[in-house]
């Protein structure tokens, strides 16, 4: 019987945890809060999102960083066996708007109850500590020093310590320094899936509001559009957030670009001329009003004041004595609204990590690292990273149930 060490407590460390215990290892998790799965249960807004339940180049399609290098463990362990995997927990599932997975109880805490639940089942112990180091003789893992200096034997070691997004959970970075003192590389970490910082300060007075049914576009500094989107939005104290700017973010590389045009169309379903065609039937009805009361059927209270500075259209001037030309421009605010994104927020607000554990240092067919023998590594602490619709949380499963067993 081998002792496995698996230090981090989420999901990924979990499945990991509960697999190497079913091929009769006597495993440890070493968790530093404590409790396990504080992060899941924060995901999906609570409700835990944990997949996608879709064939494997769906999810190999919305892998942002080394889709290749996760195709073997996804195709061994799917969005479809997850589904089974959970079911013969004792998890009941359902699939909702985008194939995306979750307990039917809408709980994140039931995900947490049934993998609590087989963890004792298996015997797993849990440590709560903190790892300081993981020890090395002659180039292969051999243990762990804790918090205080204790030291702690093991035959195989697997790091599931998670990325730097919401570092509250416990998910500081902690884990890369582990693994750099292991003799690994560490791909710059940086926010995923966050909120957009804009330097217009127009927005301020737009906050709180939000936008439902909204086309987006982003564009380089070479005018060239990298994404576009369509959904919903908020404008908060000074940046946007909502689903749609969530996922363009995975987008945006500051190393590379200063900043990033996006332009918004409120009005997606009309066309240039169909939507000037609504405003001219606007202008007749508001026709010896003020412009300033001419937008009371096209938008929302707190975009109306914004539309009457950006139009340059004197609030004062009564709607017939409007050009064709100051209309024009009108019309393009509606239909490219233009924010400039300068940085994005940072990990307390990300929901994932881009960036960690070089993947080239570690095997695919394993999770073992090619550096030091019997360390492996499995869930965010990789460099790996996806949109949202459950892929993350797939690829903490796939890898936690790979490592779990490759051990």
């Amino acid at each position: 019987m081998q002792k496995v060490l698996i230090i981090g407590g989420g999901p990924a460390g979990m499945i990991a945890a509960i697999e190497a215990a079913a091929n009769d290892n006597d495993v440890y998790i070493i968790e530093r809060n404590k409790r396990l799965g504080k992060k899941l249960l924060i995901t999906g807004k609570g409700r835990c999102n944990i997949s996608n339940y879709s064939a494997i180049n769906e999810h190999i399609d919305n892998i942002v960083d080394n889709p290749k290098f996760l195709y073997s463990l996804l195709a061994e362990f799917d969005a479809y066996r997850l589904f089974s995997y959970f079911s013969q927990l004792g998890l009941e599932l359902e699939i909702q708007r985008g194939n995306r997975i979750f307990p039917r109880s809408k709980r994140a805490s039931d995900v947490l109850r049934v993998l609590k639940k087989e963890l004792l089942n298996k015997d797993v112990k849990i440590i709560q500590d903190f790892v300081q180091e993981v020890i090395i003789e002659d180039e292969k893992a051999v243990g762990v020093k804790l918090k205080y200096g204790d030291i702690l034997k093991g035959d195989r070691i697997i790091l599931a310590t998670g990325g730097c997004s919401y570092p509250e959970t416990g998910s500081d970075g902690s884990g890369f320094k582990l693994a750099e003192k292991c003799g690994h590389n560490i791909v710059e970490p940086s926010p995923g899936l966050t909120a957009l910082i804009c330097e217009e300060k127009w927005i301020y007075e737009a906050q709180g509001l939000k936008l439902r049914n909204t086309g987006l576009e982003v564009y380089n500094n070479k005018g060239q559009k990298i994404y576009s989107d369509f959904g919903e939005l908020e404008i908060r104290d000074g940046y946007l957030d909502g689903p749609m700017i969530i996922s363009a973010s995975m987008m945006l590389d500051f190393k590379k670009e200063s900043s990033y045009q996006l332009k918004l169309d409120l009005k997606p379903a009309l066309d240039y001329e169909t939507l000037d065609q609504r405003i001219l039937r606007d202008f007749a009805k508001y026709n010896n009003k003020y412009f300033a009361n001419s937008l009371d059927d096209l938008l929302p209270i707190k975009l109306r004041s914004v539309f009457i500075k950006l139009s340059s259209i004197d609030y004062d001037k009564t709607v017939n004595q409007i050009t064709a030309e100051e209309r024009q421009e009108l019309l393009k605010l509606f239909k490219e609204l233009s924010l400039t994104i300068t940085a994005k927020k940072g990990f307390k607000r990300a929901i994932v990590t881009r960036g960690g554990v070089d993947t080239d240092q570690i095997d695919p067919n394993t999770l073992e690292s090619k550096v030091i023998e019997n360390l492996y590594f499995a869930g965010e602490i990789m460099d790996v990273a996806a949109m949202t619709g459950g892929y993350n949380l797939q690829i903490a499963f796939s890898s936690g149930y790979k490592a779990g067993n490759s051990v």
